[in-house]
């Protein structure tokens, strides 16, 4: 497992380089983090064709791990005004790039709807919470009677938290926000 952490959410556009935490978990479990520097991409038409997206005036700025991002293992690409987009990082195979959004809370745009954040105690049981409830809302949408068995099942995980749901502000996607009510 790879992650990147502490990168700056906010960026002076003029900047050459800045410092992030890469955070990576081995084979036998034991995790360990680092500090990395990431440096300024130059934009320019050879180095284009290499990344993994069109660079335009809206995503103006891209930091790599090396000077050359063919060789990189991570890109964080931050918008016109300095904030944090999207990250790119390298599939298993270091063959494609996989991109990561980053949620509007985390980079400090304006919020549009809130949520609630549960805590799990094993990942199993957010598994099978998170499997209840599709299943209870596949049959809501279906206009069917949802099982009784998955809402028990349901309500059990959540019971057996050892701590309580949190109230988060969560960024709502454009493409889906006809569906919100406020």
């Amino acid at each position: 497992m790879f992650q990147i952490q502490n990168v700056p959410i906010v960026i002076e556009p003029g900047v050459e380089a800045i410092e992030a935490e890469f955070f990576a978990v081995e084979r036998h479990g034991k995790a360990r983090s680092f500090p990395v520097q990431l440096f300024r991409v130059n934009l320019d038409e050879k180095v284009a064709q290499i990344l993994p997206f069109i660079p335009s005036v809206q995503r103006p700025h891209v930091f790599s791990l090396a000077q050359n991002p063919e060789e990189s293992l991570a890109l964080v690409v931050y918008d016109v005004l300095g904030r944090i987009q999207h990250v790119y990082t390298r599939d298993s195979a270091k063959r494609s790039w996989e991109k990561r959004d980053v949620a509007d809370e985390h980079a400090g745009k304006t919020i549009k709807q809130f949520s609630i954040r549960y805590f799990f105690s094993t990942k199993e049981s957010r598994d099978e919470f998170m499997r209840c409830v599709d299943g209870i809302i596949s049959s809501l949408t279906q206009k069917k009677e949802p099982s009784q068995r998955e809402i028990a099942t349901a309500f059990n995980i959540l019971s057996r938290a050892r701590s309580e749901p949190v109230v988060l502000p969560v960024a709502v996607a454009k493409s889906s926000r006809k569906q919100v009510k406020i």
